[in-house]
Formats: C-alpha cells, sequence, structure tokens
C-alpha cells in the first residue's frame, strides 16, 4: 500500500491531520486469511508508509496492547 496513490494525499490540506485506528494483529493472524489479498500491517508499518508519502510528526499510540492510532501531519 502506498499513501502517495491514496485520494487523501490530495484532498487533505497542507497542515492536515490524518489517523488510523488498527487493531494490532500477527500478520500470519486469522484475519488475514477471512478477506482474499488482505495483509495486515504493522503500526511501526504503517508509520514508516506515512514517513515515506512525506508526511511529518508521524506518531504512534497505544491506548492497549491490541489496539493503535497512527497520526501523521501532511506537508
Amino acid at each position: 500500500m502506498c499513501f502517495r496513490k491514496l485520494e487523501t494525499c490530495s484532498v487533505l490540506k497542507s497542515g492536515g491531520k490524518f489517523a488510523i485506528l488498527v487493531e494490532v494483529v500477527d500478520s500470519d493472524s486469522k484475519w488475514t486469511n477471512v478477506v482474499e489479498g488482505m495483509t495486515a500491517y504493522s503500526p511501526e508499518e504503517l508509520k514508516t508508509m506515512l514517513d515515506n508519502a512525506g508526511f511529518t510528526q508521524t506518531e504512534i499510540h497505544r491506548m492497549k496492547p491490541s489496539n493503535a492510532t497512527i497520526i501523521g501531519v501532511k506537508r
């Protein structure tokens, strides 16, 4: 997945925040077998993707061990 290709990048204003809320699962979780082609990304992988797409001030917030929110600010 590349965030550069998402509509998000074209509609989000400079300085706007983009947040992703995920359930933290292993990449070989049963959920990845439920939906064909589904990939489970770790919060760290999602943060890296946001960084690579040009987002700044990216942070990972863990509310529970099983949930995480990744936030980035568009340049």
